[in-house]
């Protein structure tokens, strides 16, 4: 038995350096990731004005500076909006991933250490009880709201700029503003289907 404990808490060491490394890693990707799509939709936005026609679809040159109509704003927001919602899924996927993962380890703790669990582990590394904002771990809650932050973020800035909500015959970029919408809602849904799922397959281990 005492093998056996020491094997484990080795086992959780290594597993908690590796996920360490594994967090820093995919925080300098996302954050490369993020400010790639900031400076690009930032570029954009301050790069359009209002006096070219909406639906122009190439870019014009004004006192050097390249400029852009309303449609390759209203465009490039919801392709920046479609990566962070495509962010968002490989979050939750890989947060839920961390809890089912979590939760077998405790299982198999519990098995080897009985009742020495509770005394060596104390409450932690425990997956039970998680709540609507708490159920992924923090790193990946964190990134999520960040990332659904943006998308609300470039839908403001996109509703602010002047002339681009008038869509007076414009169809197709009406067509566009509702898919940007959609890929907020979309991002949410992912969160709350995972949410569930994460509840469900839960409660069936359980029993």
């Amino acid at each position: 038995m005492a093998e056996n404990g020491n094997c484990i808490l080795d086992t959780l060491h290594t597993q908690f350096a590796e996920n360490q490394n594994h967090h820093q890693s995919l925080f300098i990707q996302f954050l490369v990731a993020l400010l790639a799509l900031f400076a690009g939709f930032g570029f954009v936005y301050t790069h359009t004005k209002p006096e070219i026609p909406y639906n122009q679809t190439y870019v014009e040159v004004i006192g050097n500076l390249l400029c852009f109509s309303n449609i390759i704003l209203l465009s490039t927001a919801v392709i920046v909006s479609s990566v962070l919602a495509l962010l968002n899924l490989i979050l939750l996927n890989q947060g839920y991933g961390f809890r089912r993962d979590q939760y077998l380890n405790m299982i198999i703790r519990k098995d080897k250490l009985q009742k020495k669990y509770d005394d060596i582990f104390k409450g932690l590394y425990n997956p039970h009880n998680k709540g609507f904002f708490d159920f992924l771990p923090n790193f990946y809650t964190i990134f999520f709201w960040f990332i659904t932050s943006f998308q609300l973020f470039v839908l403001i800035s996109v509703c602010s700029k002047e002339g681009l909500t008038c869509f007076e015959n414009k169809n197709g970029s009406l067509l566009l503003f509702i898919i940007l919408i959609l890929l907020i809602i979309l991002s949410l849904g992912f969160y709350i289907k995972n949410f569930y799922k994460y509840n469900s397959n839960l409660k069936k281990t359980e029993k």
